[in-house]
């Protein structure tokens, strides 16, 4: 399992534990039905299934006594994700902040969940060259090696918002070759043996990376960084009885506390699970916006 793909499983996870908690803690009330939607695009070594599986697997250890009302749909078709929830056949999405700012509707979502790890709740996007490579600034690579995550679009768009500053083109018309890799820990290595001139990677696994070999951070330098990118987050629908969103949020919070959330957490190497708001969407959306700024104005000048 890679551990790009961990923040989804454990929101997703914990998702189910947590309703269900709620649940069995206001079973004397008639609760509404909470349904889920999970955004998930495959990666090597991470399926459906394999998420289906371990989503069941912890909602049946951790509450095998308790009954509730809950149900998650795992989608792979973002339109069909979004048609859903503005239908009211799901109420509680889960996805990456980029994903969500495209395909949905922010006035329709309200308070949700983030992981945190390593005491943050979101990562800084680096662009990283080799110290020998003579790269000091974005200005200076023309005609160089790009290499960037598979399946990151938000790496993507730093990269041609970066190209569009600097030379008014898009990255694959900038670099001479532009590859996708499915590993970070890859991107960090083959930069280090020089197999390619810049990557895109979170801070978080660089940091991991220098920790492991010091030599990584004498040999290699950040010319460029975006900050405070969440890597999954979660809203409600503000349909959801504000009361038992609370209950439900409030379990989240308190989930550290129990030793089966302890156990869960510890799984998927995170500290706690907070509160997330519309405001955390506000890096990639400034991003976004950056993009498509400078997106139409090269269309202007064509």
């Amino acid at each position: 399992m890679t551990k790009f793909h961990l923040p989804i499983l454990l929101i997703s996870a914990i998702y189910s534990y947590c309703i269900q908690v709620s649940l069995a803690t206001e079973k004397q009330i008639q609760q509404p039905e909470i349904r889920s939607g999970v955004f998930f695009t495959p990666m090597p070594y991470v399926s459906q299934p394999d998420l289906n599986i371990a989503m069941k697997f912890w909602a049946n250890e951790l509450s095998k006594q308790v009954d509730f009302s809950s149900h998650t749909t795992i989608y792979t078709n973002i339109k069909t994700m979004q048609d859903d929830f503005d239908k009211g056949i799901i109420n509680f999405i889960v996805a990456k902040p980029l994903t969500i700012l495209q395909e949905f509707d922010i006035s329709k979502l309200t308070q949700g969940y983030k992981a945190k790890w390593s005491g943050l709740t979101a990562d800084n996007l680096l662009v990283i060259t080799h110290k020998e490579s003579g790269i000091t600034n974005f200005s200076l690579v023309k005609n160089k090696h790009l290499s960037l995550l598979i399946n990151d679009p938000i790496s993507e768009i730093f990269v041609d918002t970066l190209a569009l500053e600097s030379f008014s083109a898009i990255s694959k018309q900038v670099f001479n070759q532009v590859e996708f890799l499915s590993k970070s820990n890859q991107l960090i290595l083959n930069l280090f043996f020089k197999k390619t001139d810049v990557i895109l990677v979170y801070e978080g696994v660089y940091n991991l990376a220098v920790e492991l070999n010091p030599q990584i951070k004498v040999n290699t330098q950040v010319i460029a960084r975006h900050p405070n990118i969440p890597r999954s987050l979660s809203f409600f629908h503000p349909s959801i009885d504000p009361i038992f969103r609370e209950h439900v949020l409030t379990e989240i919070e308190n989930l550290k506390t129990v030793p089966e959330g302890q156990q869960l957490l510890e799984l998927f190497r995170a500290d706690s699970l907070v509160r997330s708001e519309i405001k955390d969407l506000d890096s990639v959306r400034e991003l976004l916006k950056r993009y498509q700024s400078l997106s139409n104005k090269k269309g202007r000048l064509k």
